[in-house]
């Protein structure tokens, strides 16, 4: 996985395990999607990841300019640093 995350380690960094938040339950998924099942392998260019690394937020984007959107408005950052990818 590429990265454009630098952090004080001196390459990326991602907590192993991320902050939890309480599940909701899913209440209109049908059996039958349940059973038909929903991964299959994809790639960078068919599904682009970008992660907010900033002060640990670990929210995903489906883009650098979504991201930087989202620092603007929830960190009052303009900072492009610390956006982990494996896009670019």
């Amino acid at each position: 996985m590429a990265t454009t995350a630098t952090t004080g380690g001196g390459g990326p960094r991602l907590p192993s395990v991320l902050k939890s938040r309480p599940a909701t339950q899913d209440t209109t998924a049908t059996v039958g999607e349940i059973e038909a099942g929903h991964a299959r392998v994809t790639s960078p260019t068919e599904t682009p990841i970008f992660i907010c690394a900033f002060q640990d937020c670990n929210r995903l984007f489906p883009s650098r300019e979504r991201v930087m959107l989202h620092r603007k408005r929830d960190h009052d950052s303009e900072d492009d640093r610390d956006i982990l990818t494996w896009n670019e």
